[in-house]
């Protein structure tokens, strides 16, 4: 009899043992089963932010930081600017675009993208690169002072394309001995420049050193400031004789231009 109750306490004993491990190796209910897969997986891609298209034109910089004085102490305050215009549905007297060339196509009376008014100029640069060239004529009667122009304004837009900051530059040139532009004129040079040099005397400058940050988004308006002062490399020259847009159909398939106009100062 002891015996028999002496085996059924070690059965209860070892009986006791066993659930509790069992207890302990089973996952409780109710818990998801624990796994490293998440870590693994691909993380979905960002989608790039694409501004939407609009008529209104954003300025390269805002006109009101233009209100500082500048190093000949005459002031860039935007309100006290004279307006000269280039291109306002036609081009003004006195003005030229047959220097223009290695273009596509060129035409002064577009109307299906146009900024204000109803025409604006439509270019087409051919696979070389091709120069939108405005100057002024001899007969034209025009003085423009370098040093009373104080910036050259134009709305640009690459119509249903973008067109990259990147894409294209733009050059102000002039003479130091008439104020008309002529071919071979040789009057302006930079110190040290090999006169023969096939590198351009006039800066040539991209969109985003003029404060473009963005690519001009497809059925948009950008207006564009050249301010004189700020140009590097300019040589020092008396008159603004004219200025270029230059770019190839690789970079630029199509582009539009509108309300062209120079910027300048009270003449003392």
């Amino acid at each position: 009899m002891h015996v028999r109750l002496a085996i059924l306490l070690c059965l209860i004993v070892v009986l006791a043992g066993c659930g509790r491990r069992l207890s302990v190796d089973t996952v409780p209910t109710g818990f998801p089963t624990p796994t490293v897969a998440p870590f693994f997986l691909e993380r979905p891609m960002a989608t790039p932010f694409i501004p939407p298209p609009t008529r209104t034109p954003f300025p390269t910089r805002p006109p009101v930081t233009q209100a500082a004085e500048t190093g000949s102490g005459q002031t860039n305050d935007i309100r006290s600017l004279q307006v000269f215009p280039v291109y306002r549905d036609e081009l003004s007297a006195g003005w030229s675009i047959d220097n223009s060339a290695l273009l596509g196509s060129l035409t002064l009376t577009q109307t299906n993208v146009v900024a204000l008014g109803q025409h604006a100029i439509a270019v087409t640069p051919s696979e070389s690169t091709g120069i939108l060239f405005f100057t002024i004529t001899p007969d034209s009667g025009i003085k423009l002072r370098r040093d009373q122009v104080a910036a050259l304004r134009l709305r640009l837009s690459g119509g249903d394309t973008p067109i990259a900051n990147d894409g294209m530059t733009i050059s102000v040139v002039g003479s130091n001995r008439v104020p008309y532009w002529e071919p071979n004129d040789n009057s302006v040079s930079l110190e040290g420049r090999v006169t023969d040099s096939t590198e351009p005397l006039f800066p040539e400058t991209r969109l985003y050193f003029l404060g473009l940050n963005r690519a001009i988004a497809p059925g948009e308006w950008a207006e564009i400031y050249v301010w004189l002062d700020d140009l590097i490399y300019e040589p020092d020259y008396t008159y603004v004789t004219g200025f270029y847009l230059k770019t190839s159909s690789d970079l630029v398939t199509k582009y539009y231009v509108d309300q062209v106009e120079w910027l300048v100062r009270d003449q003392p």
